[in-house]
């Protein structure tokens, strides 16, 4: 998979936040040197509300609940796709969370996009690339990869019985999601992370360009060598529950079930407020653990939706079998149909802090039910808060795929505050695909996970110049260490010529993947065109991967969009 399904060091709202002040600003200051040792920048200043608030430091790009705005504060966050694959602009049921605590959380299409960065800061659109030999350094950024419910929910909602134009409108349609879904098998790093890169040729309505698909690989960490879990999941037991939502919530968790060791601990937690323990901390004999599935097997809806409840009873068991260096998970599986307030979200997000001395609990939100009447904002909202994954379960398929067979890279953690800086030859720059798609800003910081990798896709531009080949292309990775907090670093490059003249198997998928959610949106919106254009990239596609299964699931749903 392609994602960084791990947790970030949440922003704590003001008020409830531990506060850190010299170690956090020895830290950023420590990687600013870092990274201009990489970069060559010619000075360096800490923010200014470095010493005012540390939830400016957060990593992964976790944009943190803002309990005084009603939202979560500005960021520089947005799609990770090629230039142009802006956020979608949301469906009608999908506005705020917010309950009686104030104001309401804004759905993560409504977040800003990403937004490159050159160092040092020339404009983008000079036709002389900036002036000179020198080589220029992009900061590039990525948005936050916790939520990946939308390609999930786009098939369940379109392999359903009746899929329908209004069945879909119900969907966020969201291209960085897709990249983090779906699978780019570049080789996992022997250790730490490794950048690897695919380039191609190619033109478009702006001329020549290439496209780049630059990846980052986490390292390799099998379920048998990873450290004790504690799993504390929070089970929606609302009256909404019942029917497949409730069969997909057990689906759910017999899932996490299958990966358990002996060591492990799982607690039940429902939303009642009255006795809200359904299995107090249990450390589990292994895989399928009887007390564990005694316990799902027997779960029945009939309480209340109050959130809070929930996470008052989870957090209590979920200290109970707290260990700094094991992983701590939260795991809240519902319908969607609860409310969170601010003081939730606070909660959640006082709760995920990471202490240097006492790493939080981080929470993963798991929406289960029928795709039709699914509303992620619930989830989207609590995984936020609580620096972890949000995801869409429609099918036991689903469970299995992204809690079974993804059971690591969804809940453990490798790298915190990755930074990717990509340094180009003289004669090329970061394009977009479109001049008006052009925008700088301050780079956003991800996480990533064992077993993962993180896709970006770029277009570079040369500059009115035959390219050179022997011109060299640098990726540069700077991030901290979730286990030891250390910082470290890795560089690769690559002669233009020989990464030109490479395979492009994988960058093949990229662009399929991107088309399918251009097709999507443009289909919301009545415009068929780019279903054909999605179509030929996707058996461009297959025609490199012919035994992709997931290409085979895209043009499943193609197909179905070509039939309505």
């Amino acid at each position: 998979m392609s994602s960084l399904r791990g947790f970030s060091r949440a922003r704590v709202p003001t008020e409830v936040r531990p506060r850190r002040g010299a170690a956090v600003c020895a830290s950023l200051s420590a990687w600013l040197l870092v990274a201009c040792g990489l970069v060559g920048c010619s000075s360096v200043a800490l923010p200014d509300l470095v010493d005012s608030d540390p939830s400016a430091l957060s990593a992964g790009g976790s944009e943190g609940y803002d309990s005084s705005s009603g939202g979560f504060p500005g960021g520089t966050s947005g799609g990770s796709g090629t230039s142009g694959a802006s956020s979608d602009g949301g469906s009608a049921g999908e506005g705020t969370t917010g309950g009686t605590g104030g104001g309401g959380v804004p759905p993560p299409e409504e977040l800003p996009e990403p937004q490159d960065v050159l160092e040092p800061l020339n404009d983008p659109l000079n036709e002389g690339c900036g002036g000179g030999n020198d080589p220029q350094a992009w900061a590039v950024a990525v948005r936050e990869q916790g939520p990946t419910t939308s390609p999930s929910h786009v098939r369940e909602a379109m392999m359903a019985d009746w899929p329908s134009l209004s069945s879909l409108d119900e969907v966020s349609v969201r291209p960085w999601e897709f990249l983090n879904y779906y699978t780019f098998d570049y080789p996992l790093a022997p250790e730490g992370l490794a950048p690897r890169a695919e380039l191609r040729a190619g033109k478009d309505d702006l001329g020549d360009m290439f496209e780049l698909q630059l990846a980052v690989s986490g390292p390799m960490l099998a379920n048998a060598d990873r450290p004790p879990v504690h799993l504390t999941l929070a089970l929606d037991n609302s009256g909404a529950m019942e029917g497949k939502a409730l069969g997909l919530l057990k689906s759910a968790g017999v899932a996490l079930a299958s990966q358990l060791r002996p060591g492990d601990t799982v607690a039940l937690a429902t939303w009642n407020a009255a006795d809200g323990v359904l299995l107090p901390v249990t450390q589990v004999e292994g895989a399928n653990d009887p007390a564990v599935l005694g316990a799902l097997a027997g779960f029945t809806p009939g309480g209340a939706t109050e959130l809070a409840s929930a996470l008052k009873a989870s957090y209590a068991l979920a200290e109970q079998a707290y260990v700094p260096t094991d992983i701590n998970r939260v795991v809240v599986i519902t319908g969607g149909g609860a409310t969170a307030t601010d003081a939730d979200l606070a909660e959640i997000a006082a709760r995920a802090y990471d202490a240097p001395d006492k790493p939080g609990i981080h929470l993963v939100g798991v929406g289960v039910g029928d795709a039709a009447l699914y509303r992620r904002g619930l989830i989207d909202a609590v995984a936020r808060a609580g620096g972890g994954a949000s995801l869409f379960i429609g099918s036991e398929a689903e469970a299995k795929r992204q809690l079974a067979e993804r059971f690591v890279s969804t809940l453990a953690l490798a790298a915190l505050d990755v930074h990717v800086t990509l340094t180009l030859p003289p004669d090329l720059r970061l394009g977009p695909s479109a001049a008006a798609d052009v925008k700088t800003g301050e780079p956003e910081r991800v996480l990533l996970a064992p077993n993962d990798r993180v896709v970006l896709h770029r277009v570079i531009r040369p500059c009115g110049v035959e390219v050179d080949p022997a011109g060299v292309l640098r990726a540069d990775v700077a991030w901290v260490d979730a286990k030891s907090g250390a910082l470290k670093q890795a560089t690769q490059e690559w002669k233009f010529g020989e990464l030109l003249a490479g395979d492009t198997a994988l960058l093949a998928k990229g662009v399929a993947v991107l088309a399918y959610t251009d097709a999507l949106r443009a289909w919301k919106l009545g415009d068929l065109l780019p279903l054909q254009t999605a179509q030929a990239r996707l058996a461009e596609a297959t025609a490199a991967l012919p035994n992709d299964g997931e290409l085979a699931e895209i043009a499943e749903v193609l197909a179905v969009l070509q039939s309505l």
